[in-house]
């Protein structure tokens, strides 16, 4: 019985994923995405005493969904959810500081078909992200500074799809021109001279810049 029943399922779901045979990019459909980047950097510098050994690591989650205003063009809204973590260490002391950023993302999406199941797409986006820094040391009794910061952004990056099935695509972007204002502020603190304030201009295309993703698009 247990034999029949996934034999079944498995028909069951293979008929839904082949009923059509092109990608559901076309007016009107549904995307549904996921994707997730990890970074992870370490570095030394022995130029100065004390020596010092730095360790930077993130994760990067980004859920999304999207809908078709016209073949091939999609808009919709991601939520970014990131988490860093940097450790500074030296002989006698270790700096620790996180920092967790929330984000909204609307965005613009071209694809144009290579192939009938590979997609290129580029991305264009505006970001608004709030957060705050955690920061601690080992040096006598523990201490902690908290600060909030908050982005607004906007930037652009390719990618390319493979429609797995024509409901069902994995999905590669990589490399990224973006342009960043930030404001950090102590939280403690409640005099201007506490606030920093930055602007940056990016061009990433590094390894660290690609992000894997999953998409299930649902035909109207």
């Amino acid at each position: 019985m247990k034999k029949i029943f996934t034999t079944a399922m498995l028909a069951l779901l293979g008929a839904g994923a082949y009923a059509q045979t092109i990608p559901q990019t076309t007016q009107g459909s549904i995307v549904v995405s996921g994707s997730v980047s990890l970074s992870n950097e370490t570095s030394e510098n022995t130029s100065y005493e004390p020596a010092s050994k730095n360790t930077y690591r993130s994760i990067n989650l980004y859920p999304s969904v999207g809908y078709f205003i016209q073949d091939g063009l999609e808009i919709g809204t991601g939520i970014g959810l990131r988490h860093q973590t940097s450790i500074n260490k030296t002989d006698e002391l270790k700096t620790t500081s996180r920092t967790k950023t929330i984000s909204l993302s609307p965005y613009v999406r071209k694809y144009i078909p290579l192939f009938e199941q590979l997609h290129l797409h580029g991305t264009a986006y505006a970001s608004f992200g709030i957060g705050n820094t955690t920061a601690k040391n080992n040096q006598g009794s523990s201490s902690e500074v908290v600060s909030t910061h908050q982005s607004v952004g906007i930037g652009a990056y390719p990618g390319l799809t493979y429609f797995a099935t024509p409901r069902l695509g994995f999905t590669a972007t990589f490399g990224s021109l973006s342009f960043e204002n930030s404001r950090e502020k102590a939280e403690e603190a409640q005099s201007s001279d506490w606030s920093r304030k930055s602007n940056y201009f990016r061009a990433d295309f590094s390894p660290n810049s690609i992000s894997l993703g999953l998409s299930y698009f649902i035909s109207r």
